[in-house]
């Protein structure tokens, strides 16, 4: 009688194991992601992937705003630059035209803004090549969506941001627009309430 009860728990008890077993396997399988083959790749038309080198320019050319060498920044930058600060709409963000009107703004702005450095980290690109459907005056063509951290020390306070940076590149690999998205309000604080933008009057 021992015998039998012995070998029903033993029973009993391989076949609890191997419920949990199956139970657990099933858990893995279900959390496991489906992987995709080449057929289910999926495609754009309105946009393609571009070749990584487009970010690697993209970052430099921001590393060199954010040392302040605005004369090496700007042999990267195309004759017809337009730069679009995040101040508004399409029709009332404040924009400035032309390698001379952006270089000038930019040296002003380190002398009258009270910034004393600038340090750009954690960058995440996104290079593509966009072929249609486009609004807003974009253009097609090359861009790399750039997203970033930026900490400034102006005037002694130290000024923590996300940034959001669109650079497209023309046929030349030249920069020759910005479309910048970011939150100005911490800036404005720390140069005392005053805007930059309205100051120098770039409209």
């Amino acid at each position: 009688m021992k015998k039998f009860q012995f070998m029903t728990v033993s029973v009993m008890a391989m076949l609890w194991l191997s419920a949990c077993s199956n139970s657990a396997s099933e858990k893995e399988t279900s959390a496991t992601p489906a992987t995709t083959t080449p057929e289910a790749t999926i495609t754009n038309p309105n946009f393609s992937i571009a070749p990584v080198e487009y970010s690697e320019l993209a970052e430099k050319a921001l590393t060199h705003t954010a040392k302040f060498e605005f004369d090496a920044w700007g042999e990267m930058l195309a004759d017809n630059i337009v730069y679009s600060f995040p101040d508004g709409d399409v029709s009332t963000r404040t924009t400035l035209e032309g390698k001379a009107a952006v270089l000038g703004w930019w040296k002003n702005f380190r002398e009258k803004s009270g910034i004393e450095s600038m340090s750009m980290s954690e960058f995440n690109h996104l290079p593509i090549n966009v072929t249609g459907q486009i609004k807003g005056g974009a253009t097609t063509g090359i861009y790399d969506i750039c997203y970033f951290s930026n900490t400034m020390v102006i005037k002694g306070t130290p000024v923590k941001l996300r940034m959001n940076f669109s650079i497209h590149f023309n046929a030349d690999k030249k920069i020759d627009r910005y479309a910048t998205y970011y939150d100005r309000t911490p800036i404005v604080k720390a140069m005392g309430g005053k805007s930059i933008l309205e100051e120098m009057k770039v409209k």
